[in-house]
C-alpha cells in the first residue's frame, strides 16, 4: 500500500500548480494530482481519496469558495488549504468552513513543505473554526492604548490568520493581566489563565528596566517547556500579542509573522488621548 500522503491541487494557473507539484513531490514525498476546473477535480475526487485539496480562491464559474464547499461535501474528512485572492485572509463567507491552511501567492518557497505537513497533521470535519472570543476595555490612563470593542471581530479575523500560519493552539490580544480577545482551541479560562501569565511578564520586564535606569520600550518573550513554546510580542502600550504552539516550529518563524501580524493589529488600536 503507497502510504505517500495524496495531494490535489486544483488551480486554473497551470504553470504555478505545476510548480507546486514538483516542488511537493521532489523535496516532500507526496502523491500530487493537478486539476484545472471544479468539474476535473470533482471527477478526480470521485476516482480517488486526497488527503488535501489545495484551491485557488481566485477561481470562476464556479468559483473557488463554491468549489471548495463541494469537495469538502463530496469527501467529508478532507483536508482544505485555500488560496486567498489577496493575501492571507479568507473571505468572511467562508467563516463557517473548517480550512487546515492557507497558502497565499506569493509566498516564500522554502515554507511550502512546512506550510502543507500542517495542513496534513490538522483535524478534519465540519463546522466553524474553534474560536472563542471575549473582550473588555481596559482600564485607560493618559499613556495607554485601547482597543474598542466593535473592532474585536475583525482583530478576531487577523489572529485567527495567525493560528494557521505557525499552528498555533492559541492566540491571545491582552491588557495588562486581563483578556481583550482569543482565539484557537483553548476554553475561555484557559486564555484567562495565559493572559495573566503574560501581565506578570509585562510587569517584571518593567521592574528589570526600572532598576536599570531605563525605560521599557518594548516587550518581546519566548519561553519553552518540554514540546510547547510560548511567545508573547507587545503590539501597543500594555497590548501584547501571545501564541502558545508546538515547540517544533522555528522560533525564528514564530517571531516573523507574529511581528507582521502585531504590525496590523496596531493600526486597529486607539491611544487614548
Amino acid at each position: 500500500m503507497n502510504s505517500e500522503p495524496s495531494i490535489l491541487i486544483l488551480d486554473s494557473d497551470e504553470a504555478f500548480a505545476t510548480v507546486l507539484q514538483e516542488s511537493l513531490q521532489q523535496g516532500g514525498g507526496y502523491r500530487v494530482t493537478l486539476a484545472s476546473s471544479g468539474d476535473e477535480a470533482l471527477q478526480e475526487l470521485s476516482a480517488a481519496n486526497f488527503d488535501l485539496a489545495i484551491v485557488d480562491l481566485g477561481l470562476t464559474e464556479p468559483d473557488g469558495a463554491t468549489l471548495a464547499r463541494e469537495l469538502r461535501q463530496q469527501q467529508s474528512n478532507l483536508r482544505l488549504m485555500l488560496i486567498p485572492i489577496e493575501g492571507e485572509e479568507l473571505p468572511p463567507e467562508l467563516s463557517d468552513l473548517r480550512v487546515q491552511g492557507v497558502l497565499p501567492k506569493p509566498f516564500f518557497f522554502p515554507e511550502l513543505p512546512r506550510r502543507v505537513a500542517d495542513a496534513l497533521a490538522q483535524p478534519t470535519g465540519e463546522g466553524p473554526q474553534p474560536t472563542e472570543v471575549t473582550a473588555v476595555e481596559p482600564e485607560a490612563t493618559p499613556s495607554q492604548s485601547v482597543v474598542q470593542p466593535e473592532r474585536i471581530p475583525e482583530i478576531v479575523q487577523h489572529m485567527n490568520v495567525l493560528v494557521r500560519e505557525i499552528n498555533a493552539d492559541a492566540v491571545i490580544l491582552t491588557s495588562g493581566g486581563s483578556l481583550i480577545a482569543h482565539t484557537g482551541r483553548l476554553s475561555a479560562d484557559e486564555a484567562n489563565r495565559l493572559a495573566q501569565v503574560v501581565g506578570e511578564s509585562w510587569r517584571t520586564s518593567a521592574r528589570v528596566a526600572k532598576i536599570l535606569g531605563r525605560e521599557q520600550l518594548r516587550f518581546e518573550q519566548s519561553v519553552e517547556g518540554g514540546e510547547h513554546m510560548f511567545y508573547s510580542l507587545a503590539v501597543a502600550e500594555e497590548i501584547t500579542l501571545s501564541a502558545a504552539l508546538s515547540a517544533s516550529v522555528p522560533l525564528g518563524l514564530i517571531r516573523h509573522r507574529t511581528k507582521m501580524m502585531a504590525e496590523k493589529l496596531r493600526a486597529l488600536i486607539s491611544p487614548v488621548p
